[in-house]
């Protein structure tokens, strides 16, 4: 059974946002990968939580997601919201 969103750590909390959004966008990991100039098995990781990104490799899944790197690492994160602002900067 998953932890409770706030008893999470902040790898749990990006893995777990990170497979959310990606899902929700209708992305490969093969795609977000090759979007964020990743390979394709350490997208893999990350979404497991087999590692732990570099704040380099983070801010680019971030990125590629369309999202601040804050936003992906909030253990409040809502979907609904990031799109929002994204409509708003015409995104």
């Amino acid at each position: 059974m998953e932890k409770p969103i706030h008893t999470q750590n902040a790898k749990q909390v990006f893995s777990r946002n990170v497979g959310l959004v990606r899902r929700l966008r209708n992305l490969s990991q093969e795609k977000l990968a090759e979007i964020a100039d990743l390979h394709r098995t350490y997208v893999g990781q990350i979404e497991r939580g087999d590692v732990t990104p570099t704040l380099d490799a983070a801010e680019r899944v971030a990125q590629a997601l369309n999202l601040e790197l804050w936003e992906v690492l909030h253990p409040d994160f809502s979907l609904d919201a990031a799109i929002n602002r994204e409509h708003k900067r015409g995104l």
